[in-house]
């Protein structure tokens, strides 16, 4: 064993590792070869204490395993949590074990050391200790097992016939060293353990919300996962490319992973958005539809029965079908051709008189609907979509974020801004808006345009969604270098190769 100095300096640095350490398999990895190190055992292996909720029995996982001497092939298994096994005893009792001959052991201990791993491997397991892990309240949250302390002298157990000549007791000072070292690391395990469980929860929650999402604007569906895949699949790209003003940028897994949760969350604000105009479909809906085609009879009906019909009225009759036709065609499609809306304001022009009285074929908000040039939204419908990207931002705001997900909001919260300043909601330009933004801003018109699962639009081919991107980048809209990356890594086809992980960061 070190001399004092060395070992105090060992275990500082073993402790700085550990505290530092997020990933339980990394850390159960640096306990049990730093163990190992330290206690010149041959190898080892760590058993991690979990419940089988199906099964409703508590259980250990052979979680890591390590061998100097032979090369293994290591594989995760469960066992019933019981006395049966030497991992399984001091996991239920707590126990130390110091075992120095385990074909000895201690007929109170009613135990029998299982040699057919060693047969397996051409090996043969003299001593072992074993050491079981403790949280804050002093619960076994996993055991390790050192076998084969080797004499000073020792580097590897190569013949079986003369390992038992070749290993030694273990010394009381190296037991407490490493009891010592198991506490510490049961701590951190269970620190971890924790750790893991609320980013757990943290998924499972976010997932729920974008499923509320969903379910809310069923015309998008599917659009944030589909998003997030793709921000994966560009986060990716951006870390490997050697060309170009992003060659230098490289996104850490925790960076990834807020660009991730960014690209769920981006429409979050939909919650703020009426549902008449969050799921507006056409520019009037069926039942006023309806409503206008009843109207266009019951006019037209009159005016047949009238002996002095005006000019008007004789129009109206003698292109009652193209009126009526154009209306309806008009209500779905997303554009409005110049001689369509000279239509329209004739249609709206028509005075009829029933009865002694005076009445219009459309009322007011049909009109200013059918009328709309482009989409089916009117400006204040518009505006009101819009104002989902400051609601987006403000739930999510509120939200205490750990610190590796603090920009969340902003990201969320900026996908709409645009490089030359004319996006919203806060008209940032340049180098104001984040690049993971600027990467969500290309992906969001790509992933709008192409999908399939919109009611009331074709998906558009992916050369003809690139034209548009391209027409944005020639328009300072969107970031020219990322658009490079998105073309030449071919991130418009990463999508379907990203679908099965997005949930496995």
């Amino acid at each position: 064993m070190k001399n004092e100095k060395n070992l105090i300096k060992e275990l500082n640095k073993i402790g700085i590792m550990l505290a530092a350490e997020r990933d339980i398999s990394k850390l159960l990895k640096i306990i049990l070869e730093e163990s190992i190190k330290i206690t010149n055992c041959d190898g080892g292996s760590i058993y991690v204490k979990e419940f089988d909720s199906e099964k409703n029995i508590p259980i250990i996982r052979f979680k890591e395993a390590v061998n100097l001497s032979r090369k293994i092939e290591f594989t995760e298994f469960t066992l019933e949590l019981n006395k049966n096994s030497i991992a399984g005893y001091s996991a239920m009792t707590g126990e130390v074990l110091i075992l120095n001959d385990v074909n000895n052991i201690s007929q109170n201990l009613e135990l029998h050391y299982n040699n057919s791993f060693d047969n397996m491997i051409n090996y043969k397991t003299i001593n072992m200790l074993v050491v079981p892990m403790v949280n804050y309240n002093n619960e076994v949250v996993g055991v390790m097992q050192l076998i084969n302390k080797k004499k000073s002298n020792i580097d590897k157990l190569s013949e079986v016939e003369k390992i038992s000549e070749m290993v030694e007791d273990y010394e009381q000072d190296e037991i407490d060293v490493i009891k010592s070292l198991t506490a510490q690391a049961g701590i951190l395990l269970e620190r971890t353990k924790l750790y893991e469980e609320i980013q757990e929860l943290l998924s499972s929650f976010i997932q729920a919300m974008v499923t509320t999402i969903d379910s809310r604007d069923i015309t998008t569906s599917g659009h944030s996962r589909r998003l997030a895949g793709y921000a994966l699949g560009f986060a990716e790209a951006i870390n490997r490319v050697d060309y170009g003003e992003y060659k230098n940028v490289f996104f850490t897994k925790e960076e990834i992973k807020e660009l991730y949760y960014a690209a769920l969350l981006h429409d979050i604000g939909k919650v703020g958005v009426k549902e008449d105009v969050l799921q507006k479909r056409t520019k009037i809906s069926e039942e006023t539809l309806e409503l206008l085609e009843f109207k266009f009879l019951y006019f037209k009906d009159k005016i047949v029965n009238k002996h002095n019909k005006t000019d008007n009225e004789k129009l109206f009759l003698d292109k009652f079908d193209i009126y009526l036709q154009m209306v309806k065609t008009v209500n779905q499609k997303p554009f409005l051709t110049e001689e369509e809306e000279e239509l329209l304001r004739e249609l709206n022009n028509f005075r009829f008189s029933v009865d002694g009285k005076e009445y219009n074929l459309f009322k007011d908000y049909e009109f200013e609907n059918l009328k709309i040039k482009k989409g089916n939204l009117t400006e204040n419908e518009r505006e009101e979509i819009n104002s989902h990207v400051v609601y987006s931002f403000n739930i999510l705001n509120d939200i205490r974020w750990i610190n590796d997900l603090k920009k969340v909001p902003v990201i969320a919260g900026s996908h709409h801004e645009r490089i030359d300043g004319t996006g919203y909601p806060r008209g940032l330009k340049g180098e104001e808006i984040s690049v993971q933004a600027r990467i969500l801003g290309i992906l969001d018109i790509f992933e709008a345009l192409t999908a399939r699962d919109r009611p009331y639009k074709p998906a558009m081919s992916v050369e003809k969604a690139i034209t548009i991107l391209e027409k944005e980048v020639e328009d300072n809209h969107l970031d020219k270098n990322l658009f490079d990356i998105f073309m030449k890594e071919k991130i418009y086809e990463l999508y379907k190769e990203e679908l099965n992980k997005i949930f496995n960061l």
